[in-house]
């Protein structure tokens, strides 16, 4: 791992980025990105570091809320290759499945960066605040959003979780659970069955940046959908309470679904400290741990909507946690 990784790994990731693609550009100048953003900040001064246009020759910088956010405009400043992992992860067939296409035929770009100015230097001294990166993700969207409402842009891509947005799911997230778009979900199955239907595990990029550990959920036969729900919602819910449960405790949905919460410093599959959560009671699916069966009523699909078989074929070395579980 290399002195880069080691930084982030360590809590020092200060940026977040985020890159809009258009068929043209637009003209963006400091008074009317401020103007889109002012219904976000409720009244947070925002002052402009500087008087160019994100016009294809300049960038616009300015400053809130203890960040500077730049943008950037211009023909293919982030290669289409910038974009691979992201479209490598399994369920973009269902979100976004012309992303690829659309990436290829549209070469204007418009590359937001959020930077925390104090970041690095307070993590330094111990005073990291625990809600800096969620706040700096939180303007970044903010600012992609007043963006969109400028010029709407063909995709998104969300650098700090490797994902690829469609513009009116994006701005949907960002009104009810911002949260949402900086996790990155990925569902994994071993193809064990119980009682018929097929264990679904997922695992998360994205959260060791919000909350200090990566997580995840361990194969249960549930539907994919159920997981990938149960999963943002306890993203969303550590994230409000500001960190994990204690080690051992029991996480509960309003649905009535329990999980049980392990802090886990490595396995043999995953060689780094995360959060393991393992299903003890399913509602939806009518999953029972307990049960001698497995199940306490019968449950509503005989296997889970997702089998594997249109997802992209991963790379045999792949972890469960991208590129940042490689060695």
């Amino acid at each position: 791992m290399n002195f880069v990784s080691r930084m982030k790994r360590s809590g020092l990731e200060t940026a977040s980025e985020a890159t809009l693609v258009f068929g043209e550009f637009p003209r963006l100048d400091p008074e009317v990105l401020i103007t889109g953003l002012a219904p976000f900040l409720n009244g947070t001064p925002v002052i402009p570091l500087n008087d160019e246009a994100a016009d294809g020759t300049g960038c616009i910088k300015l400053q809130t809320r203890g960040c500077i956010v730049t943008v950037t405009a211009g023909r293919r400043i982030r290669k289409v290759s910038a974009c691979f992992e992201a479209l490598d992860w399994p369920m973009l067939h269902r979100t976004f499945p012309d992303a690829e296409s659309v990436l290829r035929a549209h070469d204007a770009q418009v590359v937001l960066r959020v930077e925390t100015e104090y970041d690095a230097v307070a993590k330094g001294l111990g005073m990291r605040s625990a809600n800096t990166s969620y706040g700096r993700n939180l303007l970044a969207g903010q600012a992609t959003a007043a963006i969109c409402s400028i010029a709407m842009p063909a995709a998104i891509h969300w650098k700090g979780c490797e994902m690829l947005y469609r513009p009116d799911m994006f701005l949907r997230a960002m009104e009810a659970e911002p949260v949402a778009l900086f996790v990155r979900v990925t569902p994994f199955s071993s193809n064990r069955q119980i009682e018929g239907v097929r264990a679904i595990g997922a695992s998360t990029r994205g959260a060791f940046d919000l909350l200090g550990k990566e997580v995840v959920l361990e194969e249960a036969p549930v539907p994919v959908d159920w997981v990938m729900r149960t999963l943002h919602g306890f993203i969303a819910h550590c994230q409000n309470n500001g960190g994990y449960p204690a080690h051992q405790a029991t996480y509960a949905t309003p649905d009535g679904d329990a999980i049980v919460v392990r802090h886990l410093t490595s396995t043999p599959d995953i060689p780094e400290d995360h959060i393991s959560l393992e299903v003890r009671r399913a509602v939806e699916p009518g999953y029972e741990a307990a049960s001698s069966r497995g199940f306490d009523v019968q449950p509503k699909v005989a296997r889970p909507a997702w089998d594997g078989k249109e997802r992209r074929t991963r790379p045999a070395t792949a972890k469960p946690f991208g590129r940042r579980g490689l060695r």
